[in-house]
């Protein structure tokens, strides 16, 4: 009960923090600063940051995210968040930024046992970075 009652409040911290993060202003003249404080909300939500997130191969964020048994919601919210972050990142790294959107909302539409034609318009906005 005791491990139930320790997921339980942790997808509740986590959820909370993906939440506030989601709430941040993404003003492009202060980026760097909002970039520096999203970098350290997501250490605190997920144990890695935007730098790390855009470090890291792709089968090694997936597996980092796996590791801590996210639901669907936090794919999303988290993709939410990536997805926002983009357009306000240098232009060489939005593409792979965008990658690994895709990948988090890939992840998200896997755990949901439902259609979700708004993560597939998300999917597809992702998409659009990385052909452009």
């Amino acid at each position: 009960m005791l491990n139930k009652n320790y997921r339980d409040e942790e997808k509740e911290r986590i959820d909370a923090q993906l939440r506030a993060i989601m709430e941040m202003g993404h003003v492009p003249d202060e980026w760097e600063e909002i970039r520096l404080d999203l970098d350290r909300r997501l250490k605190e939500a997920i144990g890695i940051g935007l730098e790390e997130i855009e470090n890291l191969h792709e089968e090694k964020l997936v597996e980092i995210l796996a590791n801590l048994n996210l639901e669907f919601s936090h794919y999303e919210a988290l993709g939410d968040i990536l997805l926002r972050s983009i357009e306000l990142e240098a232009e060489e790294k939005q593409a792979d930024l965008a990658q690994k959107t895709l990948i988090i909302y890939k992840t998200a539409q896997e755990i949901s046992s439902t259609f979700s034609f708004s993560l597939t318009q998300k999917i597809n906005e992702a998409r659009s970075w990385i052909n452009d």
